[in-house]
């Protein structure tokens, strides 16, 4: 099995620098809905057996855009899983970072993921983020365990929650998968797994060139 994890393309809320966690849902810009059709297009090869996406529209609108480009794909279905959506940021979702640099949590936010207050901010934290995100996986492969060995599946979702899904696949600790950055928007991340327990990495974090 061949899970193609992508990242929504970039937002308004991307563009103004402010937190775009599961309470916001701005919509793609056109720059990244011409990002997702061109990811689209580099993918349009490959047959996809389901495709399945966050709730949210921003995740929904890449998702029908890279499926739009699909020549292989005989009537593509798409599933939302809620457990794919966005860390819950609490009072911060939708506002400037440059609002909340002086708070206490604002370094650990970025830099020790693992010591995170995130009740201080009434958010998730991220080790209940990587608790749900490999929950949507679950359901995911458990929903195709007769392809294991065959299917490629298409997995549409957030920066956060993918970067720290698939750092734990990685087996990276929780206070590190940060260091390298997140995945970048309209980015596609392949995966393989024969077992649905142990993963490689094949591709990471690849735009559209």
């Amino acid at each position: 099995m061949k899970l193609y994890f992508v990242r929504h393309g970039s937002t308004k809320i991307n563009q103004a620098a402010c937190f775009n966690g599961s309470r916001s849902d701005s919509p793609l810009t056109a720059d990244g809905k011409q990002a997702a059709a061109a990811l689209g297009k580099e993918l349009q090869q490959i047959e996809f057996a389901h495709c399945y996406s966050s709730p949210q529209q921003r995740a929904l609108t890449t998702a029908k855009l890279v499926m739009e480009q699909n020549t292989a794909t005989v009537s593509p279905q798409l599933t939302i899983i809620p457990q794919l959506r966005e860390m819950d940021l609490g009072q911060w979702d939708g506002t400037p970072v440059s609002q909340h640099q002086h708070e206490a949590v604002f370094f650990n936010y970025y830099h020790h993921p693992a010591q995170f207050a995130a009740e201080k901010i009434g958010a998730e934290s991220y080790s209940a983020l990587v608790r749900r995100g490999q929950l949507a996986l679950k359901k995911i492969i458990f929903a195709n365990q007769r392809q294991l060995a065959t299917a490629n599946l298409l997995v549409v979702s957030h920066g956060l929650l993918l970067t720290a899904l698939l750092k734990s696949l990685q087996k990276v600790p929780l206070d590190d998968f940060r260091q390298d950055g997140l995945i970048p928007t309209a980015s596609v991340t392949i995966m393989q797994t024969f077992d649905g327990r142990n993963f490689e990495t094949l591709k990471w974090g690849a735009a559209a060139v």
